[in-house]
């Protein structure tokens, strides 16, 4: 009997946006978000992230936010800032709040940011994009 061990292959998955992105999880510190792993709330925000990144990537020198939105929408294929929604994103903490009164306000799963933009994923697929220069930001849903 030989004492030779069988090395077994390893592959770890590592997306663009891991290495490309700057990623900050739950940036407001909500308490309710704050009980989720890093891994859950990575979970969480699907490939949205992934389209963020692709999107500005392809936006190359022409990079701006109606840019990004159209990447993220051609990614997607199934509407996104195409049916925009309304409601703004604080300043301060990324928290999303509707146009309905009725709505609570949501804090950010995540924040991403490339190159001085910036995308905010919440809960239900919920995503924000923002020029973090001019403020402009664009607000839809990617489920």
């Amino acid at each position: 009997m030989s004492n030779i061990y069988k090395l077994e292959a390893y592959t770890a998955q590592v997306r663009p946006s891991d290495l490309l992105l700057d990623r900050v999880l739950n940036p407001a510190q909500d308490a309710d978000i704050g009980g989720a792993t890093p891994k859950q709330l990575i979970e969480a925000c699907g490939i949205i992230p992934d389209f963020f990144c692709q999107a500005c990537i392809e936006a190359g020198e022409h990079l701006t936010l109606n840019a990004i939105a159209d990447g993220m929408d051609a990614a997607y294929q199934m509407g996104g800032f195409a049916y925009p929604f309304g409601g703004t994103v604080d300043d301060h903490n990324g928290t999303y709040q509707s146009e309905y009164d009725d709505d609570p306000a949501l804090a950010p799963l995540a924040r991403f940011i490339f190159n001085g933009f910036e995308c905010f994923v919440y809960q239900y697929g919920i995503t924000a994009i923002r020029d973090r220069k001019t403020r402009e930001t664009k607000i839809a849903r990617f489920d």
